[in-house]
């Protein structure tokens, strides 16, 4: 039985002072078998150079009691050192590719002069017998790679497959620069291929991060995010955006002297107006939510450290308000947590609500001033996850963050065309005029009805009338034409003619097929309208029915033209 653990014990207990570099008297061919004694004592010396990149091939005799039973393994290092005398990799002899003759490791080095010491593994001594091959470089690890200025590229989408080592070579990492196109769901998997499972960690960071940073520490402080790998498959799923980053990869735990990874990824595009921007992971980079606007989020709870496994948002309030927070996600995994900006914590009083259910619907009233609301799995969770987040602000006394026109009564109000009453209500039930849909609709900004006629008279219409020129305007362009003398302005529209006059004023056509309502036959008036609606989902009916007779209610016409915005 192998005693690794012993063997890392003798490997990592080699002083750094140790391995004095010198400059040796010859430089070392290829196809070169050289030869010497080691011992704790006694270290061989070569220099080798490269005249372009290359895989180099080390090729070392092992020895008989290599794998015997004592304590301390009789085996040798080749490290290898750049013309700085930074080391940069090694090759152990062993027995875990079970050859029992030769230990064989490959290294991509980049073209140069590098300074190899052949050293006792500690206490162990013999003969030793090292030569080398070149070929072609083979994947994009190439020696040294561990700074950022000379980061290989690695394309998304693409297999890595590259070597670190440990603490023979200290501080030895790999860095790639990586180019994402857009945003996105980035999916990675990495893992050691070797027989000895060690832990890796791949360290992200985006470039514009790196270049007001001066140490590796400062550096990885604004990573954009990091994963480990316990020596098995290790996947996550992160929320990317565009730019160029860098990956780290290095070893997390010392426990062999060379660690083969892979790693691959993914990227599936995003719409980036629909998602967290993924870079919310505390108050400064919090995100700005919207009032009345769902954004979806995507949280893993695992590899990661619970201190990052949280999304922060944050919005702000001109004056008191009542404000509700809907959050969506699968059964028992989410929590909310609030937190005041002026205190700088939590908020005292329901600061962290959580559910069983898949859903948070949580109403606070707060008072003029900045909040963050952070989502973040509950303890103990293991799994990713999406969510979607939605904050309320109450603006009318009628509508509460939970009444079923919200989403629109609130759009409508927010760009200017829903305005309510002076007590602060909108009278949700309260059927429409004829009048004011011609004023709701002509505060649409860039709204454009051409002229057609010319405005002629109207018993019940006159110039004095507030409504007057959003009555002519919808007259001069033919979207309405009254009912012989009269124009019926403070009459209540129906849903009938509620959808003529949503054709006629966005100019909509059959997009699809309609929906044969019960109660309107092809021998009704509005017909063809109610069938255009229809057939762009501005309406479903109810039951089956359209109601075409029925008077619209102010909340019903604001679902009615929130629709059609929503697909301008």
């Amino acid at each position: 039985m192998k005693k690794w653990a012993i063997l890392v014990l003798v490997l990592f207990s080699i002083p750094i002072q140790m391995l004095e570099v010198q400059a040796a008297d010859s430089d070392w061919k290829e196809g070169e078998v050289i030869k010497g004694h080691y011992s704790n004592t006694e270290r061989g010396q070569q220099q080798l150079v490269l005249e372009e990149d290359a895989k180099v091939t080390f090729i070392l005799k092992d020895n008989e009691d290599l794998d015997l039973e004592y304590d301390y393994p009789n085996c040798y290092n080749v490290i290898l050192f750049d013309k700085s005398g930074k080391r940069i990799a090694n090759v152990t002899n062993n027995f875990e590719d079970k050859d029992l003759e030769k230990t064989i490791q490959s290294i991509n080095l980049r073209k140069g002069s590098y300074q190899i010491i052949v050293s006792a593994c500690f206490w162990a001594k013999g003969d030793y017998e090292v030569s080398y091959e070149t070929s072609s470089i083979d994947g994009p690890d190439i020696e040294p790679n561990n700074e950022y200025a000379s980061a290989h590229s690695y394309k998304i989408g693409t297999v890595l497959n590259g070597s670190v080592y440990s603490e023979t070579s200290p501080n030895d990492f790999d860095v790639y620069k990586v180019e994402i196109s857009t945003f996105g769901k980035l999916k990675l998997k990495m893992y050691d291929t070797g027989l000895d499972k060690t832990d890796i960690k791949l360290v992200a960071i985006n470039e514009k991060d790196i270049k007001d940073k001066k140490d590796i520490e400062d550096i990885e402080d604004e990573r954009s995010f990091a994963f480990k790998s316990y020596g098995y498959p290790t996947e996550i799923e992160v929320l990317i955006q565009p730019g160029t980053y860098y990956f780290k990869i290095g070893i997390e735990a010392d426990n062999t002297p060379v660690v083969n990874y892979t790693l691959s990824t993914h990227l599936e595009p995003l719409d980036k107006n629909a998602w967290e921007s993924g870079r919310n992971k505390n108050k400064e980079n919090a995100d700005v939510i919207q009032n009345n606007k769902k954004v979806k989020g995507f949280l893993y709870g695992g590899s990661h450290s619970y201190s990052e496994s949280g999304d922060y948002y944050k919005f702000t309030l001109e004056k008191d308000a009542k404000v509700t927070f809907i959050a969506n996600y699968r059964e028992g995994f989410g929590a909310l947590s609030f937190h005041d900006d002026a205190r700088g914590t939590q908020l005292i009083s329901g600061g962290y609500v959580t559910s069983d259910t898949g859903q948070i619907i949580e109403t606070k009233q707060l008072k003029a001033g900045t909040y963050y609301v952070k989502f973040l799995p509950r303890y103990g969770i293991d799994r990713y996850e999406e969510y979607d987040l939605t904050i309320r602000i109450q603006r009318f006394t009628d509508v509460p963050a939970m009444h079923p026109y919200y989403e629109s009564i609130e759009a409508l109000a927010q760009v200017g065309i829903n305005k309510g009453y002076p007590d602060g209500s909108f009278h949700p039930k309260e059927p429409v005029q004829r009048q004011h849909v011609f004023a709701f609709i002509n505060r649409i900004e860039g709204l454009n009805i051409p002229k057609i006629r010319n405005m002629r008279s109207f018993m019940d219409v006159s110039t004095s009338q507030l409504f007057f020129p959003e009555i002519k305007k919808f007259y001069e362009a033919g979207i309405i034409s009254g009912y012989g003398t009269y124009m019926g302005p403070s009459l209540n529209v129906s849903r009938g003619e509620l959808a003529k006059i949503l054709v006629n004023t966005f100019k909509l056509k059959m997009n699809g097929n309609g929906i044969p309502f019960k109660d309107v036959k092809s021998s009704n008036i509005f017909y063809n309208d109610i069938q255009i609606l229809a057939s762009n989902g501005i309406t479903v009916g109810a039951y089956g029915n359209f109601m075409p007779n029925n008077p619209v209610t102010r909340e019903q016409f604001s679902a009615f033209l929130h629709r059609i915005l929503n697909q301008k």
